[in-house]
């Protein structure tokens, strides 16, 4: 445990020195947020779905996601197996495990603070939490448990290529399931091939669950989906990159 907190405070330090790569993190959802409120929140005022709240409250569940999402560690490890830094790693007498865990809590640690963050400008502009303060944590623990599911793909996409441009492209793979989720209408109001997409689309899962606990309050159904479908993503993607770390040859 004293080697994964040193490495944990190491990356968190690393992220401390680098603040380019953690800025993007609140920028982005926060763009987004504004913007989609600008274009369809007069659109969408008084619509049923919204539970009595402004766009923004059925929004801010896609910027929460977006705060909680990075590969800033994924790119610092691919750095250093391209300059030599990760050999001596490991050679150290230190587990294996443990350089990855440690940067996945620094991962876990700081999407504590961007969604927390984000979730502060979502009350400032009247959102509100029905599941009250308990759901309000809960849903910045669920988001920065699915940046870890996403941080752990990066990991494994880096220990697999051992390249910048393979890890800067895996990225993008998120995107096409993001957008193929309910993110801008309920998943009811969706249409044709788009809603049967999203209905197996795990994203969509993710996405209605957070937004359950700021419209509905406790919908188990909907919160049991999305925290089994976190567990199940990050489970998966951690034990892959825990795998590739062991089985790393230098």
């Amino acid at each position: 445990m004293r080697v994964l907190w040193l490495l944990t405070k190491r990356a968190i330090r690393e992220a401390l020195r680098t603040p380019e790569a953690t800025v993007p993190l609140l920028f982005i959802p926060i763009f987004f947020l504004v913007v989609n409120i600008g274009q369809l929140g007069k659109q969408f005022h008084g619509e049923p779905f919204l539970q009595g709240q402004n766009y923004g409250a059925f929004q801010l569940p896609l910027s929460l996601v977006f705060s909680a999402i990075g590969i800033g560690s994924a790119l610092a490890m691919v750095a250093e197996i391209e300059n030599g830094y990760f050999d001596k790693f490991l050679v150290a007498p230190i587990p294996r495990t443990t350089i990855l865990l440690g940067r996945l809590c620094s991962d876990f640690l700081r999407n504590l603070v961007t969604s927390s963050v984000v979730l502060g400008i979502g009350l400032a502009i009247g959102v509100h939490v029905r599941s009250g303060v308990l759901g309000a944590v809960l849903l910045v623990v669920l988001c920065a448990l699915f940046g870890v599911a996403y941080g752990s793909a990066a990991i494994l996409v880096a220990l697999r290529t051992r390249n910048t441009q393979a890890v800067n492209m895996s990225s993008l793979i998120f995107f096409p399931l993001l957008f193929l989720a309910p993110t801008t209408v309920p998943r009811g109001n969706m249409q044709g091939w788009l809603r049967v997409a999203s209905r197996f689309n795990p994203v969509t899962y993710v996405i209605e669950g957070l937004r359950s606990l700021i419209l509905d309050g406790w919908d188990g159904q909907r919160l049991l989906a999305c925290i089994l479908t976190i567990g199940i993503a990050t489970v998966v993607l951690l034990g892959l990159s825990v795998r590739a770390m062991r089985t790393y040859d230098s």
